[in-house]
């Protein structure tokens, strides 16, 4: 892997927007993890989950009723991911460690493995994000061209026609294949996998076995396997497509930047926290609603700057954000809608899908 560094000798961007955040939490008396009403949507969100499983596996609905539950079920996984995992995997949903952790394995119980994701996500994508060949986020592929870097194969012209479809897909191949291959590769894009330890490995095993018994066993002994395999898919899709679109508006559109890492070193000309600000964009910051749902996703500059303090706070620090920004001289990107974050992530695909010109 090429050793990237960022110039961080004169970091003052940060220094002083650090200074404002933490004024501001000493002024509220506010504590930067997660409050009653993180905890509230989380307590929602399980056992609406639970309720759907329940639901699909016990009653027998109408054909169109079973496909609509297993789509929201998706959706509510999806959900429960954005709010719950999410903030507890990045030791913000509280103050105790033993909570995070604990919640923090609700990624386990939707299929996925926590270990191998916050070595994917808060150490490499954080740290190294929209950097093509060291964030996996946006890995080579021979199936999406994301950055002007990588690879041109003629598919490519047609991506943003097929793109929803490989997201839609995107949740199964993540639980039935790219855990597996980083945990026997024992590394993440190019990056090496932190030594596991014996808890580690029992952990993932025991939480992919209960995910097959669960998810598969379970439902295809009750309604047989055409059904299950219907009721899968359709979950499926709803989780999948929607976890991919919340994070690819967050750094794959028109207005964010990619760097290239090749080589021994290199070294970016801007300290850590200017290129998460290049690198990231807001979407919808003033839809409430939507920023209930998604877990504060939105907000996703704020996030990549602070990603120890709960998302129910990014609404109150962006104001610090965007005049440090202002001060600074640094684009603040935020798009106002999410229909706009979607046409522009695939306007940006499609640029991507042209074939290159040669200078």
């Amino acid at each position: 892997m090429t050793k990237v560094t960022y110039n961080n000798r004169n970091a003052v961007f940060f220094n002083s927007l650090k200074k404002s955040v933490d004024r501001y939490f000493e002024q509220s008396g506010l504590k930067k993890t997660g409050n009653f009403r993180l905890y509230i949507k989380s307590v929602i969100f399980i056992l609406t989950a639970l309720a759907l499983y329940a639901t699909l596996l016990f009653v027998k609905l109408p054909l169109l009723a079973g496909v609509g539950a297993s789509v929201l079920l998706g959706l509510v996984s999806a959900f429960i991911g954005f709010n719950v995992m999410h903030d507890a995997n990045h030791s913000s949903y509280s103050s105790k460690k033993w909570v995070n952790n604990t919640l923090g394995l609700t990624l386990n119980a939707l299929g996925g493995n926590s270990f191998i994701w916050k070595q994917k996500h808060n150490i490499i994508h954080h740290t190294y994000t929209n950097i093509d060949g060291i964030d996996d986020d946006i890995a080579k592929s021979p199936f999406i061209r994301m950055c002007s870097s990588q690879r041109w194969v003629a598919a490519h012209r047609v991506q943003h026609l097929y793109t929803p479809l490989l997201y839609a897909f995107s949740s199964v191949i993540w639980v039935l294949y790219q855990d597996f291959e980083k945990y026997y590769k024992r590394k993440i894009c190019n990056t090496a996998l932190t030594k596991m330890k014996t808890a580690d490995h029992i952990l993932f095993w025991s939480s992919k076995v209960l995910y097959i018994l669960f998810y598969l066993v379970i439902p295809i002994m009750i309604v047989g396997w055409k059904l299950w395999l219907l009721y899968f898919i359709c979950m499926h899709i709803g989780l999948g497509f929607t976890l991919s679109i919340v994070f690819q508006l967050a750094h794959v559109v028109e207005d964010t930047v990619f760097e290239f890492a090749e080589g021994d070193e290199k070294q970016l000309e801007n300290e850590w926290a200017v290129h998460q600000v290049k690198t990231t964009s807001n979407f919808a910051a003033n839809n409430k609603i939507l920023s209930w749902f998604v877990g504060g996703l939105n907000y996703q500059i704020e996030h990549h700057l602070f990603p120890r303090i709960s998302h129910v706070h990014y609404p109150a620090i962006s104001r610090f954000v965007k005049e440090e920004c202002q001060a600074f001289q640094l684009p603040y990107n935020s798009i106002p809608t999410m229909n706009a974050a979607i046409a522009s992530h695939f306007r940006f695909i499609k640029s991507m899908g042209q074939k290159p010109s040669l200078l």
